[in-house]
């Protein structure tokens, strides 16, 4: 975070008090013979404290470079951070890895995100127990800007109970994101987290791994959330959790979830592009690979939706020209129709072209919370790195791979893709 960003955070923080000064002095004054002047001071010092945080929101929004360099500032200091990050090795033909973020479990009501997809959830840990797996749980794992840890724990203690399994077994590693970050408190991870996984877990801003073949390094696989420097996270938190509240109350009252279906697996986004950007710039020393949640969207390196071109079009026209021609049925006919008109309402409309994850140092889970109840993650075995979903295409327990690469050939075009040459 910057020196900026610092002080914007202390301005937010300070400006809720402030105001709720300011509204009491108001009352006073309207009720009673209390003088207007401290509520008029109050009212000045709140547009002092207000007025350069909505400035720096403004520039954040339409300034790409100063938004990046924001990220860049936070995702540099938790990969140099030396107490909050876990260092481990990673070997690439021996060693699997599962990793999920973005659960956002809450207590069971329209507000709860993750219910949909528990079944989803808890199938895929049990696969990756039994196989063998280490799991990383990336972040908002909990979601506890809009409910208390002591409502969330009770709801999920069957699915706490697998994840307590992993770390039985020496596979499990909790990171902390944005929503979750009451677990960074051994104060409050005792009270709550670690009876219900019967243990005391470490809980760590990232994860970084050195991939190793056969003893020799082939580069670093970065683990983190994804919130690092980003305003409503970080600098405006203190203003950013009341809204999630508010906003948790809605959907509470309208039962109506927030996450849409995994489409793709491009990167489109503004913060996708800002952590890609990053990764980009990383000591070449390192050979960094960032995996990273937070978005909600998973980012694949050659992953590309379909839009359709004028010559797809073309082809439906004919498709459809030929079989009136043939003189085929009405059902025939309609469903031609249907996929050119489809095709075509896709093109107007369209798909915002992604931007090419090359190299491809960048990788995003998607999230656990998806309203259709599947879930996303990362899984690296077999010296493979995949995106997958749970369940399959015939709503099965099993995973479908939406994805695959060697892991191998990641890190090496990474590795021919000139980053900083600064130290490791």
């Amino acid at each position: 975070m910057s020196a900026t960003g610092r002080v914007m955070r202390v301005l937010a923080a300070v400006a809720p008090a402030v105001l709720l000064a300011t509204l009491l002095a108001v009352a006073a004054a309207a009720l009673t013979g209390f003088p207007w002047w401290p509520a008029a001071a109050l009212a000045v010092l709140l547009a002092v404290l207000v007025l350069p945080v909505v400035v720096y929101l403004q520039v954040l929004k339409r300034n790409q470079r100063f938004y990046r360099s924001e990220i860049a500032r936070g995702l540099t200091r938790a990969l140099e951070s030396e107490h909050r990050v876990l260092k481990d090795s990673f070997e690439l033909r021996e060693d699997k890895l599962i990793v999920f973020s973005d659960l956002h479990k809450g207590t069971r009501d329209p507000a709860d995100d993750f219910w949909r997809s528990e079944r989803a959830y808890v199938a895929a840990l049990a696969y990756y127990l039994e196989t063998g797996h280490r799991l990383v749980v990336l972040g908002d794992v909990e979601e506890l800007w809009e409910n208390r840890a002591r409502d969330v724990i009770p709801q999920y203690k069957d699915v706490l109970a697998l994840e307590r399994q992993f770390h039985a077994a020496g596979r499990y590693v909790r990171v902390w994101g944005n929503h979750d970050d009451d677990w960074r408190r051994d104060g409050d991870a005792r009270k709550y987290l670690f009876p219900a996984l019967d243990a005391e877990v470490p809980r760590w801003e990232a994860v970084k791994l050195t991939v190793t073949d056969g003893g020799g390094e082939l580069g670093t696989l970065f683990l983190a959330h994804g919130h690092q420097g980003t305003a409503d996270s970080q600098i405006l938190a203190s203003v950013s959790r009341p809204g999630v509240m508010i906003f948790g109350f809605l959907q509470r009252r309208f039962k109506r979830p927030w996450n849409t279906p995994a489409v793709d697996a491009s990167l489109r986004e503004p913060h996708d592009l800002a952590m890609f950007e990053w990764a980009k710039t990383a000591p070449s020393a390192l050979n960094l690979v960032l995996i990273a949640g937070h978005t909600h969207r998973p980012v694949f390196w050659r992953s590309r939706p379909h839009v359709p071109s004028d010559e797809d079009i073309a082809e439906h026209e004919r498709k459809l020209e030929q079989e009136r021609a043939a003189g085929a049925a009405p059902e025939v006919l309609g469903r031609a129709r249907a996929r050119l008109e489809y095709a075509k309402a896709q093109r107007r409309t369209g798909v915002k072209p992604p931007t090419a994850v090359d190299p491809p140092c960048y990788f995003n889970t998607g999230c656990c919370a998806f309203a259709d109840g599947d879930v996303t993650g990362i899984e690296i075995s077999g010296g493979r790195i995949r995106l997958v979903r749970w369940p399959d295409d015939a709503g099965e327990p099993a995973h479908k791979e939406l994805d695959s690469e060697p892991l191998e050939t990641i890190l090496e075009v990474v590795r021919e893709h000139p980053g900083s040459p600064g130290p490791a």
